[in-house]
């Protein structure tokens, strides 16, 4: 069965509702639910790329050996029909990935709950803009 990646903003959600739980914990989960919501926007831009626009970096069986992070959000960013729904798309991923990367990988992190804000809107408009382009 194949994955539903839009339960990872799912579960994102359930996480950053977080109450009556050590600071620590709830630190936590909300780093955890800007990642999650992340990898829930990336993996169907990725997708986007792979099965609709048929990027052939992308497929399945994969030979090659470069940063497909910053790659999807570039050939969102750069696509050839200068869309700018496309563009938007490209720009916001690459905007939650900063704000990932910071929940992943920095120690302290300063106003973590306007991030988890930050991070969901721009989840949300990339999942609305990749449903307008896919229909």
């Amino acid at each position: 069965m194949k994955f539903d990646w839009s339960e990872y903003f799912k579960l994102a959600q359930e996480l950053a509702a977080i109450s009556g739980e050590s600071p620590a914990s709830q630190e936590a989960k909300l780093r955890s639910a800007i990642s999650r919501a992340y990898y829930s926007v990336f993996c169907i831009a990725r997708n986007y790329l792979r099965d609709v626009e048929k990027n052939p970096r992308l497929s399945r069986n994969k030979t090659f050996d470069f940063n497909e992070h910053r790659y999807v959000a570039d050939e969102f960013t750069r696509h050839p029909s200068k869309s700018k729904k496309m563009q938007d798309i490209g720009r916001d991923l690459a905007r939650l990935r900063r704000i990932r990367n910071t929940a992943d990988y920095d120690d302290m992190i300063v106003r973590l709950q306007n991030r988890v804000n930050q991070a969901f809107s721009l989840a949300q408009l990339i999942m609305t803009s990749l449903r307008d382009i896919s229909q």
